[in-house]
This record gives C-alpha cells, structure tokens and sequence, in this order.
C-alpha cells in the first residue's frame, strides 16, 4: 500500500519535520500577509511542501488551526503576578495594553477573532487572568470584576476593529468632519459646531496610541470610582 507523500511510498521532505507548531506558524505567515481568506489546507500543504493529508493528522480542519493561530499569538499574555509593588490600576492598564497589542500585531487574525469567540476559547484564562487578578487586587467583588473586565475587554475589541480596518498610526478625521459641521443648517448642533472649529484641523488630528490611552484611562478611572464606592 502507497503512503501519502509520493509514489515510492516515502514521506517528503516536509513531512518528516512537519509538526503543530511548524503548521500554526506558516498558516499565520499567510494570515499576516493576504487575510484569512487565503488560508486554505491545501495552501498551506503546498507552501509547507507537504500532502495535504498529513496536515490533519496534526489539526483536523480549518477551524483547529485558527484556535490555534489565537493561542500562539495570545499565549504569551501569561505573564507573572507583579504584586502589590504595582498599583492595580497600572496593572489593569498595562494587561489592556499587552492584549491590544497582540491584536494590533496580527490585524488580519485580529479581525477573525473578535468575530468569532470560538476560536479563543481554548486561551480565554490566560487572556483574562491579569485582568481578573489587578480587579481583585481593587477588592471588587467577583460580580463587579466580571463585570469591569468584561467592559474593558469591549472597550479593546471595539478600538481594535477600527484601528485594524484603517491600518495605519493616524486617522484623518479633520477634513471631512470640518467640512461638514461648516455646511450645517445655522444653529444645527451649536456646540458640536463650536467645539470643532476651535479646535480645528490639528486639533481633530486622530492618533490611535492617544486615543486608546485616554480611553483607557477613562475607563479605569470609571472603574476607580467603583472601587472607591466599597
């Protein structure tokens, strides 16, 4: 009986070194660069050099290996307990960070992921967990810790689809937006209207970093207020 590989009965090159790991890393090579419609099983055999069978003895289908895709960009979010040497509201703003980094690294997987929760339930604890321990830290309770991580964690999902749709550091809002308070009816939106020509096209100039720190920082300094109300 003929073996998957060639006609000699011997696996290929490929499939002598072929492994999970080998896999999720050339299947996100191509996530990366052409967007998740173009990972197929098939392109993955020809670009790994392998039958396409062999692929499936290691992830059964293509919704195996975008859960793995999540776990091998978000593992490395498990990081160690920085105790009370941290203050837990910095602890919370830097776990934020690092998860919307991990999503801004990888937009095309980013954009797969926030819309469909299934392909990271395998490392939602991890994910999660220094969320979790910086609200615990604020000595909420576990109804108000589900509850703030939980809005926080949209907060991120939501920046992060629009941030990853536009692909690019800055947002150029002041044009368009200019042009359209200054053909208003008169007295339409007066102080949307005031606000904007005060500030004026610098000043409506659109950075994503800015923009995500002082989201935020609003969202944890709303958090803060409820920590203070205990």
């Amino acid at each position: 009986m003929v073996k998957a590989g060639n006609r000699s009965g011997r696996p290929r090159a490929g499939e002598e070194r072929l492994s999970r790991e080998a896999i999720l890393t050339a299947a996100l090579r191509i996530v990366d660069d052409e967007g998740i419609d173009a990972l197929t099983m098939r392109r993955l055999a020809a670009i790994l050099e392998v039958n396409p069978m062999s692929l499936y003895h290691h992830l059964p289908n293509k919704a195996a290996v975008l859960a793995g895709l999540a776990e091998l960009v978000f593992a490395g979010l498990e990081y160690p307990d920085p105790g009370d040497a941290v203050p837990w509201d910095e602890q919370l703003k830097d776990a934020a960070r690092a998860y919307r980094n991990a999503l801004r690294a990888h937009p095309n997987l980013a954009l797969q992921v926030l819309s469909d929760t299934s392909a990271v339930s395998d490392v939602v604890v991890v994910t999660m967990e220094p969320f979790y321990r910086a609200l615990d830290r604020a000595g909420l309770s576990p109804r108000q810790i589900f509850e703030s991580a939980n809005t926080l964690i949209d907060f991120i999902h939501g920046f992060s689809l629009g941030e990853a749709s536009v692909r690019a550091d800055t947002f150029e809002l002041a044009p368009d937006l200019l042009t359209r308070v200054e053909g208003l009816p008169a007295g339409k939106a007066p102080i949307l209207t005031r606000i904007v020509q005060e500030l004026g096209p610098e000043g409506l100039a659109y950075d994503f970093d800015s923009g995500f720190e002082s989201g935020l920082s609003t969202v944890t300094a709303g958090i803060g207020a409820t920590v203070r109300r205990r």
